[in-house]
């Protein structure tokens, strides 16, 4: 495969330099700016021209790929300054890897440009199918993806913009901003003819004015809801420098706060007259070794810290509330004491990271969902996991101290949430990262082409973002379009925020503040419709994925010194 710029101007020319100089730093800048916490949006449309003037430049490809990649490992750094406190050796290396997604992009675009068959195609066409073909190997596909600050997410801001993604999923929404992105780099370079120039601008018109259309006549529907089961949702604010190191006491001291919080919570709303039926902790506030009889006694008759101590108060508080709560812990399954007195440990043969319904029926009866979709480094290493010695070496190395001996979940479990005078409603319970991944929440949400799970209530842990408020706001952007792929409600409820209320349009209905405890009562509504995506998924920009192999394939066999010579 030839490099995508044949005959280059040399490295040492400066007006091609300077060129991809000030693109590519405009191009990381936007990629920056456009997401939280800045949240200037409508750069998402500009940043696509940037990185189209950088990576068509008349220069060595190598030289762009090194100024491409410098200024967006630099906005990587800043997106995940969060992980250094987590991993301070594990910072670098993952934002170069995100970083390294840019210069691929920018070839990809070279290649086609320069080449015989494409290379008289307008940006406008070129530049989203690659964009979009290429994010979503980024998002869903490598090491099992990283969905986060995809260029169509701030499109959420306005919503009309975010309403496609009920068609295709978040990842095809970076078609528009590439459409516009490239018509301007048309413009800009003057590339191809102007009556070709003339035809996309107007196909590009066309097609925002269509895909505003589709938003708005989604957001003007009135279809024919029910009650849904209304939510407290308690936020509580524990930082995780205290939660790595929750000794037994803060453990006891930080759970009863939890419940008196809960109560007061609780007693206001009847107060003011609301109706609950569903109270909500955030990802493992409970501590202990989740509610499995089987465990907690195990422990108790060892005369193990916590015994059942936690499993009791949460019955407890289930019973003073007088309505089920959903409860974020650990579980165990097959756990044990082995040995006795000084020399015993504990053993199990599963742990997971689980929520449970916990209602009148007691223990015995408590409904568990396991997390099956394990963040990737943060949970289990892609691929590595497999070799457990490698990747203690790996922890070792980048994160002392810590383990990665969670189970992923066999299935994806719905909750059946009983209703005193209401038919009862399963809701999904997708864990922390879980709901950034679109296939994670609708395989809750859909079975057998039905809305099995038509409310999604998301419990989460966002302590490891430390005080930065951009991670929490960026987190919840992404979360916003599981409403609306599935036209579910989200309630999310997190720890150290941010908590909200969203409606299966993607609006934010209520919200907590960050950093801070409090609560919010979500009165959820069931919303009949079934988009698109329930039936295809993400496949769109699957088969650009697939579309953009097969363009680059086509031009294996153009020789060196072929390419068009279009800026």
């Amino acid at each position: 495969m030839s490099d995508p710029a044949a005959n280059p101007t040399p490295p040492s020319d400066r007006p091609a330099v300077v060129r991809v100089v000030v693109a590519s730093v405009a191009h990381a800048a936007m990629m920056l700016l456009a997401f939280p916490p800045f949240d200037l949006w409508w750069l998402v449309f500009l940043a696509p021209a940037a990185l189209t003037i950088a990576a068509v430049a008349p220069l060595r490809f190598r030289w762009t790929a090194l100024l491409l990649f410098l200024p967006m490992l630099g906005t990587w750094l800043i997106h995940q300054w969060w992980v250094g406190e987590v991993s301070a050796a594990g910072l670098v290396p993952m934002a170069a890897y995100l970083a390294a997604w840019t210069p691929l992009l920018a070839w990809v675009i070279a290649r086609l440009a320069r080449s015989r068959r494409f290379g008289g195609w307008p940006y406008a066409a070129l530049v989203p199918i690659a964009w979009t073909g290429i994010e979503f190997l980024r998002a869903a596909v490598v090491l099992e993806g990283y969905p986060w600050y995809l260029l169509g997410q701030p499109l959420v801001e306005w919503l009309p913009l975010a309403q496609t993604a009920d068609l295709g999923g978040v990842t095809m929404l970076a078609i528009l901003p590439g459409l516009v992105g490239g018509l301007l780099a048309d413009l800009l370079l003057h590339h191809c003819s102007p009556r070709a120039r003339l035809v996309s601008g107007g196909a590009v018109a066309v097609i925002l004015l269509g895909w505003i259309g589709y938003g708005m006549a989604r957001l003007a529907a009135d279809p024919p809801v029910e009650p849904g089961p209304t939510i407290l949702a308690i936020q509580t604010d524990l930082p995780q420098s205290n939660k790595v190191s929750w000794t037994p006491e803060q453990q006891w001291n930080d759970a009863m706060q939890f419940a008196r919080d809960t109560l007061a919570a609780f007693e206001k709303t009847a107060e003011d007259g609301g109706r609950i039926d569903l109270v909500a902790w955030p990802e493992t506030m409970l501590p202990g070794v989740g509610l499995e009889p089987g465990s907690t006694i195990a422990m108790q008759d060892a005369g193990w810290w916590p015994g059942t101590r936690f499993a009791d108060l949460a019955l407890e508080l289930q019973k003073l509330l007088g309505v089920p709560v959903l409860l974020g812990s650990g579980a165990y399954e097959g756990l044990r004491v082995a040995g006795k007195g000084d020399e015993g440990r504990v053993e199990w043969d599963r742990r997971f990271n689980s929520t449970y319904l916990l209602d009148d029926r007691g223990l015995e009866e408590a409904a568990r969902y396991d997390k099956v979709h394990l963040t990737p480094f943060g949970e289990r290493m892609p691929y590595i996991s497999s070799w457990p010695w490698l990747e203690q070496q790996l922890l070792d190395l980048g994160a002392r101290g810590m383990t990665f001996d969670l189970s992923s979940g066999d299935e994806a479990v719905r909750l059946e949430l009983r209703r005193n005078d209401l038919a009862p409603v399963s809701i999904g319970t997708p864990i922390c990262f879980e709901d950034t991944v679109p296939g994670a929440c609708s395989t809750l949400v859909w079975q057998d082409g039905r809305k099995a799970a038509p409310v999604l209530v998301n419990a989460s842990n966002d302590g490891w973002f430390g005080g930065s408020r951009g991670p929490r706001a960026a987190h919840l952007q992404a979360a916003r379009f599981r409403a609306i792929e599935n036209r579910v409600p989200l309630v999310r409820v997190v720890n150290t925020g941010t908590s909200a209320w969203i409606d299966a349009d993607g609006r934010i209905r209520a919200v907590c503040r960050p950093l801070e405890s409090g609560w919010l009562v979500a009165k959820t509504q069931i919303d009949p419709r079934k988009p698109l995506f329930a039936s295809i998924g993400q496949w769109p920009s699957g088969v650009l994925s697939i579309i953009i192999l097969l363009l680059l394939l086509s031009t294996i066999r153009d020789r060196p010194g072929t390419e068009s010579r279009n800026p």
